[in-house]
């Protein structure tokens, strides 16, 4: 049972990051038209793999997408 748990909570966060790196890149895509970004970079981090850079990623990445998911809660139960 506890595996079930395990499994569950790292599913909810892998698609949580998802999200929130998916919004992150549409949004850079659409403000800086001129630039190349990249889905990886956004969701992984640097080319350098720097630690600081990775925790950043995830936290901008993890607040992102549990707005998301918030919002979408709060819309079902209205």
């Amino acid at each position: 049972m506890e595996l079930i748990a395990i499994f569950i909570r790292s599913w909810f966060r892998s698609a949580v990051l998802h999200i929130g790196a998916g919004l992150r890149y549409g949004c850079m895509r659409l403000f800086r038209r001129g630039q190349k970004v990249s889905y990886r970079q956004i969701r992984y981090g640097s080319e350098d793999f720097n630690d600081i850079d990775h925790a950043d990623n995830n936290l901008a990445n993890g607040f992102f997408g549990f707005l998301v998911i918030a919002v979408i809660l709060i819309l079902i139960a209205k």
